[in-house]
């Protein structure tokens, strides 16, 4: 068993290999509309505010060399609040164009992740997935506040270098010297940037993936007694992400200390050269700190540049994971061709099927064989034959590995998925509910309204209705996360109601007797085959007398077909068949067992 550094380090290691390059980066923002008029306003407005805070400047000059006049003060005054409402304005238009963009972008998201296909979503891990969307999707507004910021930023810089060089042209030249230093700072912060915001969200992507998978099992780990060692696997993500934080704790110093290095040597410059115009009488005694007022405001929009760079750089990090889902394949659930009307019976046909979880470790070989319309097929087989991996399959949950399913005369990898998936209901063992009431969790699926006669018809017939008059909202009794609030033999009544509900064409059952008493198993298999007569049942059961009431039998032995037929031919041709009956107590007949 792999601990949990293991698994930390593989999905960094796979994180890293995502590709997701500047290209696709910037297409992302392709993929969802995005509110350009409020980041366009509060571009204007920083423009304007550019002007404001250079007359602020001057009036700034005029009090430092003593022109205490009224008009400057109350200029001087009036500029500095409207600097203020007019940083303010730019504020609140760019944080709503921001949450617009954060709140698009993660239903952009939500939709790819829903259509991705089953063996992705194992393959990435729903922990890993849900991380993308609350925690690293957060980061894709950024690049759009950012273009129009950085527009803003560059006019400012680019009036303050105006201003300034007006002021004094030959300190002026003297600091565009300084440019070439300035390219090298933006390139090493950009990297370590980028570096940093990658390595944080790897690590906490890993430790949101942990906590939520480990967290869901609680009951399992209080079981089995292992709560120190979980405390142990807890403590390995959570030590991933403290050497995460210190990497950027280290490279954020480095980058203070890079841009502390530029400012100091543009301070030293000017000390160092404006002393010299003084000394020969080109600047006056007030001139390296009416200078410097200008140069503030050109260090203060080189560095709105340099973050918006860094931010940049950073979101392309703490993107990859999500730009490379998002660029990722899909299933389309429309694609492909009609299947015939719902009210024509048609043969499940299997046609060399295989299929694995794992393609080098196949859990299906080589099926062929038809499940007759309008009857009940029972499959029956030992533990790990690929029983339930064949429900999964007929419904189109999977697609085979090699071979084809068809219902009728069109192969199921070519029908619509919606269409198709819409004809099965399904049952398992162990069926998830939602958070919500019971009504909530009976009536999900069906498209529409649904009157609340049809959802009790559904709980009489699961034989649901009587507990559910006892809870202490009925109907609208919460069932708690995963209907935790509701024992297991009540979570599988509700979900045998929820499939009733959508009165599928094919209904596939899973040992969806397992957690009930045998009065209310056999009570409810009885009401369903009442209602589903005419109608496809498959039911994979381990009691041979839910067997025995079958029209059709399927064995499967090891993944491979053994025999397929009805009792009378199984008992004749199949050693697995014979065998369950004889260890649930049915006699064979003498022919049978010789």
């Amino acid at each position: 068993m792999r601990s949990p550094a293991d698994v930390v380090a593989q999905h960094a290691a796979e994180t890293r290999r995502q590709k997701f390059s500047f290209r696709s980066f910037l297409r992302f923002y392709t993929r969802f509309p995005i509110p350009w008029w409020l980041f366009l306003l509060s571009l204007l407005v920083s423009l304007v505010n550019t002007e404001v805070m250079l007359r602020t400047a001057e009036y700034l000059i005029q009090i430092n060399k003593g022109e205490l006049y009224n008009g400057v003060l109350i200029g001087y005054a009036l500029a500095t609040v409207l600097n203020a409402a007019l940083s303010m304005l730019v504020n609140v238009t760019n944080e709503y164009g921001v949450a617009k963009v954060t709140f698009r972008a993660r239903r952009l998201l939500w939709g790819k992740i829903l259509h991705l296909s089953m063996r992705e979503v194992e393959r990435r891990g729903p922990s890993a997935l849900i991380s993308g969307v609350v925690n690293d999707i957060k980061e894709a507004s950024a690049v759009v506040r950012i273009t129009f910021s950085v527009v803003a930023s560059l006019y400012s810089l680019v009036r303050c270098w105006v201003e300034m060089f007006r002021f004094n042209s030959t300190l002026s030249l003297y600091m565009l010297a300084l440019i070439p230093l300035a390219l090298v700072v933006f390139a090493i912060v950009g990297h370590l940037q980028y570096q940093m915001m990658r390595r944080r969200y790897e690590s906490l992507s890993s430790m949101t993936r942990f906590f939520s998978e480990h967290l869901s099992a609680a009951k399992h780990v209080k079981a089995q007694a292992i709560e120190d060692l979980e405390v142990e696997g807890g403590f390995d993500v959570i030590n991933e992400r403290y050497r995460a934080d210190v990497y950027y704790a280290c490279m954020f110093a480095l980058q203070t200390l890079t841009n502390s290095l530029y400012t100091t040597i543009g301070t030293v410059a000017i000390a160092i050269f404006g002393s010299d115009l003084i000394r020969r009488g080109q600047m006056p005694q007030t001139g390296i700190n009416d200078f410097s007022t200008y140069r503030s405001r050109v260090d203060q929009y080189t560095a709105e540049v340099l973050t918006q760079y860094q931010t940049l750089k950073g979101t392309q990090g703490a993107l990859q994971y999500v730009g490379a889902l998002i660029d990722g394949p899909v299933e389309d659930p429309d694609a492909g061709v009609d299947l015939p009307p719902a009210d024509v019976l048609e043969t499940l046909r299997l046609d060399s099927v295989s299929f694995g979880y794992i393609p080098q470790q196949p859990v299906l070989h080589d099926l062929s064989f038809s499940i007759p319309a309008g009857k009940v097929t029972a499959i029956i087989g030992d533990n790990g034959s690929g029983k339930s991996t064949l429900l999964k399959l007929l419904q189109g949950v999977y697609s085979p590995d090699s071979g084809r399913i068809w219902l009728g005369d069109v192969a199921e990898d070519e029908a619509k998925a919606s269409q198709l998936r819409r004809r099965f209901g399904v049952v398992l063992q162990n069926n998830p509910l939602f958070s919500g009431t019971v009504y909530d969790n009976i009536a999900y699926g069906v498209e529409g309204p649904v009157e609340r006669t049809r959802v009790e018809q559904a709980a009489r017939l699961a034989e649901a209705a009587d507990f559910i008059h006892e809870l202490p909202q009925g109907y609208d009794t919460e069932v708690g996360v995963a209907g935790s609030l509701l024992s297991g033999g009540q979570r599988q009544r509700v979900a045998i109601a929820r499939t009733l509900m959508t009165a599928p064409d094919f209904l596939l059952l899973d040992e969806a007797g397992a957690s009930l008493d045998y009065r209310t198993d056999r009570t409810i298999f009885r009401t369903i085959r009442e209602q589903f007569a005419g109608r496809t049942v498959v039911v994979v059961a381990h009691d041979m007398r839910t067997v025995l009431d079958a029209d059709f039998i399927v064995v499967l032995h090891h993944g491979a077909l053994e025999a397929s037929g009805t009792h009378d031919e199984l008992v004749r041709t199949s050693p697995t068949y014979r065998t369950y009956l004889e260890k649930q107590g049915y006699a064979l007949p003498e022919e049978a067992s010789l």
